[in-house]
């Protein structure tokens, strides 16, 4: 009986398994087939490749100095060098790193933080739904971007500290989005219908109206990727980012010395951080087109 049971709870995995990969390949092949999500998700990919590959595809480590300083862009530097002989080829695509890294662990962190609050407020109502709106309120109108300067002057800017003071500044309008998707959803039959059936609250939140909310949910999620990468490059152009690791923003500080004499070491970094927010307001733009051809689609078919 037992090896019956097993056989059954495993039998019945394999299946949602393999029908959650194909909806993630079916909205893969969505977004691809957009004029926008496709050039974003290319992007995308080739920055990650260039962030995970950095130390076999640059010349010289991010801080390995030459002999050669302040030299112009050329066949042994293809961005030049800064003041102190390092390659910025090599610190821009080592800088990859740490610039995705702060934008997408930032974004997803604003998004488990503000996602919460919104599907607590979103579901529940009542006096919760007016505390954590309130609260979601009142950072969105306090002037959040000092709080997150005085944090990083006064804590420190190390990496983690870095992601959690993006993530204060983003995660309201997670929140905002969340709850507005759950307020729409909550009241819909398919809601009732798992009522009716008596699932788990739990249950409900998770498995019947979070998918349906998610096309969004991932918009908000890019922008936030591009918003993260902009405050972390600002905090960064002041010198307050992790001393230890090299970012874009770091680099502009850098720079800021050398913009008559070497103009280059603003410019690349500059085009980087222009090259990733585009990115990802371009695969937000192919989420949103997908969503609104499906749309389109299914009013053509009823209106046939």
């Amino acid at each position: 009986m037992t090896t019956q049971s097993n056989g059954s709870v495993h039998g019945s995995a394999v299946p949602a398994a393999a029908a959650r990969l194909r909806s993630a390949t079916a909205a893969l092949h969505g977004i691809v087939r957009t004029r926008h999500g496709a050039m974003g998700l290319l992007i995308l990919v080739s920055l990650a490749l260039a962030a995970l590959l950095a130390p076999w595809i640059t010349p010289f480590g991010p801080f390995e100095q030459t002999p050669d300083s302040l030299a112009a862009p050329g066949a042994a530097h293809p961005f030049g060098t800064d003041n102190v002989g390092r390659d910025v080829f090599s610190m821009v695509i080592h800088g990859t790193r740490a610039s995705l890294a702060i934008g997408f662990g930032a974004a997803f962190a604003a998004l488990l933080v503000g996602g919460a609050v919104g599907i607590l407020a979103g579901w529940f109502g009542g006096w919760v739904d007016v505390v954590l709106m309130r609260i979601t309120e009142l950072f969105q109108t306090l002037p959040v971007i000092l709080f997150v300067l005085l944090a990083v002057a006064l804590l420190g800017s190390s990496f983690w500290l870095l992601i959690a003071a993006v993530t204060l500044a983003i995660w309201p309008a997670e929140a905002r989005l969340v709850y507005g998707q759950y307020l729409k959803l909550r009241e819909r039959e398919f809601v009732a219908a798992a009522r009716v059936l008596d699932l788990s609250t739990s249950h409900i939140i998770l498995r019947e109206i979070l998918p349906n909310a998610m096309q969004p949910i991932i918009v908000q999620v890019a922008l936030d990727a591009s918003v993260a990468i902009l405050i972390e490059a600002g905090l960064g152009f002041l010198g307050l980012s992790d001393p230890n690791m090299i970012s874009w923003g770091q680099l502009l500080h850098a720079a800021q010395d050398h913009m008559s004499l070497a103009w280059w070491m603003s410019v690349f970094p500059g085009a980087a951080i222009c090259l990733a927010v585009i990115a990802f307001n371009l695969f937000a733009d192919g989420v949103n087109e997908m969503s609104d051809t499906r749309r389109l689609g299914a009013r053509t078919g009823l209106e046939r």
